[in-house]
């Protein structure tokens, strides 16, 4: 049986029987109590974590247990491999925030696909590479690797990896492409810009934080063919860059660029919500209303698209959705695997627009 089934026979979620099943604090003592007895009386003892069945507290650390032989781990598992990148993390809005929701998707799926789910670090733990640490862990069926910059040394180690491996949100210039999980970058722009369009801005610039990765490039790539699309021109001097140097949350530079710029657009699409939180900042700084005299559309709906006024209307990026999408492109590169195939395998979560008080109509159009 596998989690999914058990909450549903119990009557409770998902999240409720994991918390259960692995001994982890959230819920109640009767509840737990009353549920730990039920799944005794199916029969399902064998689903509990080793420190339920020992009775340690919820929360509490197993008892120390030697590493096991070369077989390792008795289920079968999949590791989600960290690539220590600074200046990626630097540049996402809620780099923690985000990979937790990622990670709560990768594990609700592995749950219902019976999977176990380890971490293990690429580059920080030098007494141990990543095929020594797999060793270790034994009976992996898969990877699902860290967001990172694919360059050719981490393309050899993947490729010559005997399970197959899934990037997240990775933009690579190679010609080996990586199977991969990312957010439609092109779908998302399409809908911001369209959203502005039909409010009757006709001239739409571009806020970037200045950090030139391969991501970056792509929704910036993506905006210029939005407006192409719609048949709006494409102006240089309407593109404006935070600035990477800066604090996270400083708009110094950026109010600096507004104020010298000749004349402002209409409004601005945002490379991120950090972005279009510093520009409406900036904005505000120089006595300009937003959406007043000047829209904002941000991109990837972080929690501090609410923390501001006016709230952010933004493109949705769903964390754990692009875990759980990491789960099953996993499950279908093993059975590809199992026929001798190698495919490029890439699937591009859908990008929505949600709509909020940053955006009304084109000044002109009132």
């Amino acid at each position: 049986m596998k989690a999914k089934d058990l909450a549903k026979k119990l009557g409770v979620s998902p999240a409720t029987i994991s918390l259960v099943l692995n001994n982890k604090p959230g819920i109640s003592d009767a509840l737990r109590a009353s549920l730990l007895q039920q799944i005794q009386e199916l029969g399902c003892e064998k689903m509990l974590s080793d420190s339920c069945r020992e009775g340690a507290a919820p929360g509490a650390p197993p008892a120390q247990k030697p590493w096991p032989a070369e077989g390792g781990c008795a289920c079968r598992s999949i590791a989600y491999v960290i690539y220590h990148e600074h200046d990626y993390l630097e540049d996402m809005n809620d780099p923690y925030n985000f990979f937790s929701g990622v990670l709560e998707g990768i594990e609700a799926e592995a749950w219902d696909h019976d999977y176990c789910l380890i971490m293990l670090h690429a580059g920080r733990y030098k007494k141990a590479t990543v095929e020594e640490q797999l060793r270790r862990a034994g009976n992996i069926a898969g990877i699902i690797v860290h967001p990172c910059t694919v360059n050719e040394q981490i393309a050899g180690m993947v490729r010559a990896l005997p399970v197959p491996c899934v990037f997240m949100d990775t933009y690579t210039t190679l010609s080996w492409q990586p199977p991969s999980v990312c957010i439609s970058n092109q779908q998302g722009m399409r809908r911001a810009v369209h959203h502005l369009h039909t409010l009757g801005h006709r001239r739409i610039g571009y806020v970037s934080s200045g950090w030139e990765t391969l991501l970056n490039l792509e929704r910036r790539r993506c905006f210029r063919e939005a407006l192409k699309d719609f048949g709006l021109t494409c102006r240089e001097e309407d593109f404006f860059s935070a600035g990477q140097e800066l604090g996270l949350l400083d708009y110094t530079r950026l109010t600096g660029d507004f104020k010298s710029a000749r004349s402002l657009p209409t409004a601005l699409v945002c490379e991120n919500d950090r972005q279009a939180w510093r520009a409406i900042k900036a904005l505000q700084q120089m006595g300009l209303s937003v959406p007043g005299d000047i829209s904002v559309v941000g991109f990837d709906d972080g929690a501090m698209c609410t923390a501001i006024e006016p709230n952010i209307t933004t493109v949705h990026n769903s964390p754990q959705l692009m875990g759980r999408q990491c789960v099953l492109m996993l499950e279908n590169l093993i059975r590809l695997k199992e026929l001798g195939e190698e495919p490029w395998l890439r699937y591009e979560l859908p990008a929505s627009l949600v709509l909020r008080a940053s955006t009304g109509p084109a000044p002109g159009d009132k």
